[in-house]
């Protein structure tokens, strides 16, 4: 598979350089609605299956709703402390983009592999940050009322490269980490290209759709049905579709609402993704160690 998204990656690279941003936001907002939205739409499936050996394992609408309340609640901090909650959804992102990539590599767990899955997703994040420092700054105001210099940027970028660097030669050279170093290298290399050549939205849409949505949907398949395949995706569909059609329709009408501004409809999108996010990035970390 990871042949499959190096040829996806240079092709949407190459879309990035042929059409002008308003169109590649428009794919963006495809991508995300779709696959991006679909990876986290079976969550209350995944924790009925990772509970359904436990002694109280609790049902599907207490399940439901739980899940239900923890979306409200990051919702209602960012209402009243909009740049606690932005934080928490940096790290949380980080975090997740970390583990995603590593943490089927990785051979143990605990404080070292976190820091490095932590590192990694900081690396990713803010090099988009930092690469799209303007565009980035305006939207964390609206999100938040902070005001960030690129000077912060710069200095998380450079102690999360740090961190990764030191991390990932370490664990791969006690043979801890299952990955080659020249390749993750690389990776970040064609990272930093894409983030550098395609709009905002859309280089962190090849990233987040391509090297983490794809994979995460390949994985949850495994974990629920055995194997990643047509027929299991068929399934995967018809047990999420409902959840993915209703944060469809939800994007949909604010879209209709606000998307005639762009800079705040990201800000919008950037809310709505952090209160899915955070019960994913539960969800998922769970299953990594069930």
């Amino acid at each position: 598979m990871k042949s499959w998204i190096i040829v996806a990656t240079f092709f949407c690279l190459w879309l990035s350089t042929t059409f002008p941003d308003v169109v590649q936001s428009y794919m963006a907002y495809s991508l995300i609605l779709t696959f991006g939205i679909l990876h986290g739409a079976n969550d209350i499936t995944l924790i009925v299956k990772s509970k359904k050996d436990s002694a109280d394992k609790p049902g599907f609408k207490k399940i439901l709703l739980y899940y239900i309340l923890t979306v409200l609640a990051i919702l209602l901090v960012f209402v009243l402390y909009p740049p606690l909650a932005l934080l928490l959804f940096i790290l949380l992102s980080g975090y997740h983009f970390g583990e995603q990539h590593f943490g089927n590599k990785m051979m143990k767990s605990g404080l070292g592999p976190s820091v490095m899955y932590l590192s990694y997703g900081l690396v990713i994040l803010f090099m988009i940050f930092l690469i799209r420092v303007n565009e980035v700054g305006l939207i964390i105001e609206e999100v938040s009322s902070l005001v960030l210099n690129k000077q912060l940027f710069e200095a998380v970028l450079a102690v999360s490269a740090l961190i990764f660097v030191v991390s990932l030669f370490y664990f791969w050279y006690t043979k801890q980490l299952n990955v080659k170093i020249y390749e993750e290298l690389f990776y970040i290399l064609i990272f930093f290209i894409i983030f550098n050549t395609a709009s905002l939205l859309w280089g962190f849409c090849i990233y987040f759709i391509l090297w983490h949505s794809i994979p995460s949907l390949v994985d949850q398949m495994k974990y629920l049905y055995g194997d990643a395949s047509k027929s299991t995706f068929r399934t995967y569909l018809r047990s999420s579709w409902l959840y993915w059609l209703v944060s469809v329709l939800g994007l949909g009408l604010l879209f209709v609402f606000f998307g005639s501004d762009h800079q705040f409809f990201i800000s919008i999108l950037l809310y709505f993704l952090a209160a899915i996010t955070f019960p994913h990035v539960l969800v998922m970390a769970n299953l990594k160690h069930h």
